[in-house]
């Protein structure tokens, strides 16, 4: 069932991406409060998430918006790469200078940036942002994993064709690397190095199913490279923090 666009709360009328955005961001706070974490550092944590991915896909959208810079300052368009550094970079800052290393980010702001994540991606689907690729039963066949999968979700103009459920799919990644996130805690690994790697390795697979547009570089989408260059910056990091002990 696909959510709805818009939500009505009182006299607003509000999003749904914007919405769920909001109310991760709101539930994650509430967590960090009600479990005597730091509330103030989750909060430039989101800050930091949104602002970083607001501007990676201004940047990436150049051409558009350069007329019509009235539509920069919005929360309309994401990039989850900008999301992560963004996030990750002014939450460490928050802990101190001197302990302003991206490997001593926490668990608990990596879940805080998977569950903006999850509720970025469901608020997309009535959206169409980062929607899947058509398919159809005549060409991809009846049996195919394609047409059993499909789902009648609309693209960036609100045209509702049958489509691969990208934003369904990348919702269950980001769930799962939920889970990868306490399996890297048990084997001590860096939670930031743990999140980068699996949205990398989930998102790159994901992003041969998307429709939307996207420049083309050596044969892959440029979120693809972007992809790769975040998780070998992560297992570089790794491999450097287990040198150095």
């Amino acid at each position: 069932m696909m959510p709805p666009q818009f939500v009505s709360l009182g006299p607003l009328t509000l999003n749904v991406y914007t919405f769920l955005i909001a109310l991760a961001a709101l539930a994650g706070l509430g967590w960090a409060w009600l479990g005597g974490r730091d509330a103030g550092a989750f909060t430039v944590a989101a800050l930091g998430a949104l602002v970083g991915g607001r501007a990676a896909y201004v940047a990436l959208h150049w051409d558009y918006f350069h007329e019509h810079t009235h539509e920069i300052i919005a929360l309309a368009g994401l990039s989850e790469h900008g999301a992560i550094l963004g996030g990750a970079i002014v939450a460490c800052a928050a802990h101190g200078a001197q302990r302003a290393s991206l490997l001593r980010f926490s668990i608990g702001h990596a879940q805080f940036l998977v569950l903006l994540g999850v509720a970025a991606s469901i608020g997309c689907i009535p959206n169409g942002c980062a929607y899947g690729r058509e398919v159809f039963w005549q060409t991809d066949g009846a049996d195919s994993l394609a047409w059993r999968l499909h789902a009648d979700w609309p693209d960036a103009y609100s045209v509702n064709n049958p489509r691969w459920p990208t934003q369904a799919f990348m919702a269950l990644w980001l769930a799962i690397t939920g889970a990868l996130l306490l399996w890297g805690q048990v084997r001590s690994l860096p939670p930031l190095a743990v999140l980068a790697i699996a949205f990398a390795v989930g998102d790159f697979f994901i992003q041969f199913l998307r429709g939307d547009a996207a420049l083309m570089v050596g044969g892959l989408r440029v979120y693809q490279w972007f992809d790769l260059a975040l998780a070998l910056l992560a297992v570089a990091a790794v491999a450097l923090r287990r040198e150095s002990r």
